[in-house]
């Protein structure tokens, strides 16, 4: 008998670390809270995903199915109702919660700050033949994973914007009260969303809905599908420079969360700017400095690249002063972030970053910033030039 109940904590741990891997992954260590516990020691939920305004409660469960080929009611029930349980602590009691993670260490959780709360029960059994995808317990709309569905939609929304949104247009869905009949598992639902431009607004005159299973396959073998996942894979390089905001200031956090907040075709966008401009700036042996402007989204984005010989202080103050410049230049985007590294293409290269936002552009700010241009000759005449990219490439 100990040796049972062994076996089936290594298996539920094996389960936890699963997900745990894929979470890391997608929504990246800064706002991924691994088995955070209560005061009391007790352990509040699996896993929590706090990134500015979202939390995702995450329950999971490794289940044997009955001689019926089911899950057992009560043991489903019981993981609905931790997760409930979860989100009453969090916001109804209001209980206060100490986060840690290995990389921002300790902190209090704040409640006041999240405006959307998605629940996700993860059951990682064998599968049943029949699946609910979404349950509702005490008024709350929890999202149930299976296992499979659980590796593929971390590894294709695999950005904290495309995750919620996708959670957030299927509830939205369910609250249309359709009758909604899925021939096949949840990936068939998601093939519909990616292929109606991340969107169920096709379904919305409709009284009922029937999604017929092969979709996912279809669209997984579709050329466009395939042109997105080939050009999509410069994009990680974005993920990679987010991971490393936090060795230029203690005060990263803050920084990395905008960085954070494209989605994966925004991100592959950035990186293929970025990078462009980087090779450019280690082919130029005329210039200490190279710049590049990018807006995407209501934001402007600053690239330097200077050369290794001049101090670390001058690299920061002339970012600083680039973004302060794109600020006036860009009227319109308040936000401003600023990336500088080394001119010299490397491995090892290291990282400064600024974040700029000021939603007010005065006078005084505008005469400031022309005569620091006129010194520096930073956006003195900025060639303009417009970039088309296509999420799915034919």
């Amino acid at each position: 008998m100990e040796f049972s109940k062994k076996r089936f904590s290594l298996k539920g741990k094996n389960s936890e670390k699963l997900v745990h891997d894929l979470a890391l992954k997608t929504f990246l260590t800064d706002w991924c809270y691994l088995n955070p516990t209560l005061p009391s020691g007790k352990e509040l939920c699996d896993l929590l995903v706090v990134y500015d305004e979202v939390a995702l409660i995450w329950q999971i469960k490794d289940l044997k199915l009955d001689e019926e080929g089911r899950y057992r009611n009560r043991e489903v029930i019981k993981n609905l109702r931790q997760l409930s349980g979860a989100r009453r602590q969090l916001f109804t009691l209001k209980t206060s919660l100490e986060l840690e993670n290995p990389r921002r260490g300790k902190e209090l959780f704040e409640a006041t700050g999240i405006k959307e709360i998605y629940l996700i029960s993860v059951l990682l059994g064998e599968g049943e033949a029949a699946f609910s995808f979404v349950e509702h317990i005490k008024k709350y709309t929890i999202h149930v994973f299976t296992r499979d569905f659980t590796r593929l939609i971390l590894n294709e929304l695999d950005t904290v914007s495309d995750f919620t949104n996708y959670l957030r247009a299927k509830e939205a869905l369910i609250r249309g009260n359709k009758q909604l009949i899925i021939l096949g598992g949840e990936e068939e639902l998601l093939a519909f969303y990616l292929m109606n431009s991340k969107s169920f607004d096709r379904m919305k005159e409709a009284t009922m809905v029937e999604i017929h299973q092969g979709s996912w396959e279809k669209f997984r073998n579709s050329q466009e599908y395939r042109g997105k996942k080939k050009q999509d894979r410069i994009s990680y390089g974005w993920d990679n420079i987010i991971n490393r905001v936090h060795e230029a200031s203690p005060g990263y956090e803050v920084v990395a969360r905008e960085l954070a907040r494209p989605n994966r075709f925004e991100r592959r966008v950035l990186s293929k700017d970025y990078f462009d401009a980087y090779v450019l700036a280690d082919n130029d042996k005329i210039h200490n400095l190279f710049r590049r402007t990018f807006a995407l989204k209501g934001v402007t984005y600053c690239f330097l690249f200077a050369d290794d010989t001049k101090p670390r202080d001058y690299r920061k103050g002339m970012l600083k002063w680039m973004c302060y410049i794109a600020r006036g230049t860009y009227k319109s985007n308040r936000k401003v972030i600023g990336i500088a590294t080394e001119k010299k293409a490397s491995p090892t290269c290291s990282y400064d970053f600024v974040l700029l936002d000021m939603p007010e552009w005065t006078e005084q700010n505008q005469r400031e910033m022309e005569k620091v241009q006129q010194e520096t000759g930073i956006l003195l005449s900025p060639e303009i030039s417009i970039v088309h990219e296509d999420e799915y490439p034919k």
